[in-house]
């Protein structure tokens, strides 16, 4: 990798790794990867652009920062981790795979929680006992915005980055916020979603540096023939569908 490359920041693991990997290819941008341990790939029919492998929780602040100039991230995590938002942008949003929700998750036995006002009638009562509301969540900005929007101020989040669902059994938070795509890990935890309780739902996205975009001519080019073979799949998947 060379400084006049473009950089394209995809996940090095976890969910979104292997499915990325898959869109790409089918947009005629396979990525070469000589092995998991190596941090740096490239796409051989495309000169001049590199992969930066990366943890899913970082390559926001690596695009912001613009060590990369592209970076493919659940919407969720993009909006959770962006600190300067005039340092980046959304070019191409719901790419087609990685959908889940960002939700909070209730103890079955709150029998008379069925509802994001119910919640919100638990966290006056809990307010009445001198005691707040605690949320276990790995996104707690955006958790804490759809609270106060929806006039939920009694709570305290408790940062985690291990297990969510064990939390409420453990004692170590009331409820939780998590993403979940089928709901299932909920539930085998004797969790349960609420009406009103998505926070967010989520895609994966192409995000840019806005100075890739704005001064570098070079750097243009590329992203414009990414964007244009990006765009040419989810169109065809469309017409197909």
């Amino acid at each position: 990798m060379t400084t006049s490359d473009l950089t394209l920041a995809i996940s090095s693991s976890g969910a979104l790794y292997d499915p990325t990997l898959e869109f790409l290819n089918n947009c005629g941008l396979e990525v070469n990867r000589p092995n998991k341990r190596r941090y740096i790939g490239e796409i051989p029919t495309l000169a001049g652009v590199s992969i930066l492998f990366q943890r899913s929780a970082d390559i926001t602040w690596k695009v912001e920062e613009g060590n990369a100039d592209l970076g493919i991230v659940g919407y969720d995590r993009y909006l959770e981790f962006q600190t300067n938002p005039e340092f980046t942008q959304i070019l191409l949003n719901n790419l087609g795979f990685g959908a889940c929700s960002l939700a909070f998750g209730v103890p079955e036995s709150w029998f008379d929680v069925s509802s994001i006002a119910d919640l919100a009638e638990v966290a006056t009562d809990f307010k009445r006992k001198g005691l707040n509301l605690k949320i276990a969540s790995k996104f707690p900005r955006l958790t804490e915005h759809f609270l106060i929007s929806n006039s939920i101020s009694n709570f305290s989040i408790v940062p985690s980055s291990g297990t969510l669902e064990i939390a409420p059994e453990m004692g170590s938070a009331d409820i939780i916020s998590d993403i979940t795509s089928t709901g299932t890990t909920m539930k085998a935890n004797k969790l349960k979603t609420i009406s009103g309780g998505i926070i967010l739902d989520s895609e994966s996205c192409l995000i840019v540096n806005s100075q890739s975009i704005s001064d570098q001519s070079n750097k243009l080019a590329k992203i414009n023939e990414i964007v244009t073979k990006l765009q040419i799949y989810l169109n065809q998947r469309v017409k197909d569908a």
